[in-house]
């Protein structure tokens, strides 16, 4: 294994906690809550390939959920990775309303 020279720290999470796409380090969220609870998990997302409506007469595109994380995307303005929804929540959990 290769050392990356950084100082572990009690209570900080380590380089290995971070899970690409995530909008904060996995496992700081509630315990016991994963991804797959959170109300961030998954957005709307604009397909890039266009096609011709006739009735409208005009070029449309469709729309996608993506399976990434929509706090992610807020915060650096990019689409992420796909996130498992097993991954442990972070810090920006917030429950699925039922």
């Amino acid at each position: 294994m290769i050392s990356d020279h950084l100082t572990e720290i009690p209570g900080v999470p380590s380089k290995a906690a971070a899970i690409r796409g995530m909008a904060h380090f996995a496992g700081g969220g509630p315990s016991g809550k994963t991804c797959g609870d959170c109300l961030h998990r998954g957005y709307r997302r604009q397909s890039l390939k266009e096609h011709w409506d006739a009735a409208i007469r005009q070029m449309v595109s469709n729309f996608y959920r993506h399976p990434g994380c929509a706090m992610y995307r807020k915060l650096t303005g990019r689409h992420g990775s796909k996130i498992a929804p097993e991954n442990h929540a972070c810090k920006y959990f917030e429950a699925k309303k039922s």
